[in-house]
């Protein structure tokens, strides 16, 4: 794979050749270089190779359904996730493609990532109350499947949910109460299943999370215990930036 620096022109038809070639490998090579082009801040080259890829995924060819299904998965994934290539009206393209292939709950878990994945681009890139209501509703069908049974991946969807209700009490203030007590549910639901499966930073994560909640819900004692607890999971797991900021959030929940 050619770098960045031998010419974007030249990484262009690597790539072009290269996904008309083997669509699923070359996504991954693609996929890296946007990660190393996260690092460094090449934002335009990195939305210069995404506009690229959206211009020319109509034509290319799959070994299978399943293939195809799980290749725009990951494009929407993609496109779905923050950064300068963000689009939502892209990522709703591609996950449409994945979940008219995985179209209910089996072993495999697929349509239950998708709707989770789905959920989690909505409340990432959502602008309005009704982007952030799909997306807790995504969530909950996620969660149908996503039982006691396979409860760490019930843990990651409950947090994302808490994180999706919140924002969406911004949104739909008339129902703000609401949407934070099932938030409060979510993560405290989250952090137990973390705990219980020795998940120390998702654990931290939850806490977090759960105390920023509890913060709007205006329960100070309850966000300062939770901050402080979320400060030492990370004092532990040597994340000592994040653990600062959650003692400061105490302090501060603890004044008000």
């Amino acid at each position: 794979m050619p770098a960045v620096e031998s010419g974007l022109e030249k990484t262009r038809a690597h790539f072009r050749e290269a996904f008309r070639a083997d669509p699923s490998a070359a996504y991954r090579d693609w996929f890296r270089l946007q990660e190393e082009l996260r690092e460094r801040d090449e934002r335009e080259v990195a939305r210069a190779l995404a506009e690229d890829l959206w211009a020319s995924v109509g034509e290319f060819t799959f070994s299978s359904a399943e293939e195809r299904a799980r290749f725009f998965h990951n494009v929407a994934v993609f496109f779905g996730s923050p950064g300068p290539a963000a689009n939502l009206a892209r990522a709703r393209q591609g996950f449409a493609i994945a979940l008219a292939h995985f179209h209910e709950h089996e072993e495999t878990g697929w349509h239950a990532r998708t709707l989770h994945n789905f959920a989690t681009s909505l409340s990432n890139l959502g602008e309005t109350a009704e982007d952030l209501a799909e997306s807790v509703a995504l969530f909950e069908r996620a969660l149908a499947w996503r039982t006691a049974e396979r409860e760490i991946a019930r843990g990651v969807t409950l947090h994302n949910m808490g994180i999706a209700l919140r924002r969406l009490a911004e949104l739909d203030p008339g129902r703000a109460r609401e949407h934070l007590e099932n938030s409060s549910s979510a993560l405290r639901e989250a952090t137990e299943i973390r705990a219980r499966n020795g998940l120390a930073e998702g654990h931290a994560l939850s806490l977090f999370h759960l105390a920023l909640t509890l913060e709007q819900l205006e329960r100070a004692a309850e966000a300062r215990e939770s901050f402080e607890r979320a400060a030492d999971e990370f004092d532990r797991l040597g994340k000592h930036d994040s653990a600062s900021i959650a003692r400061e959030r105490a302090a501060a929940a603890k004044q008000s």
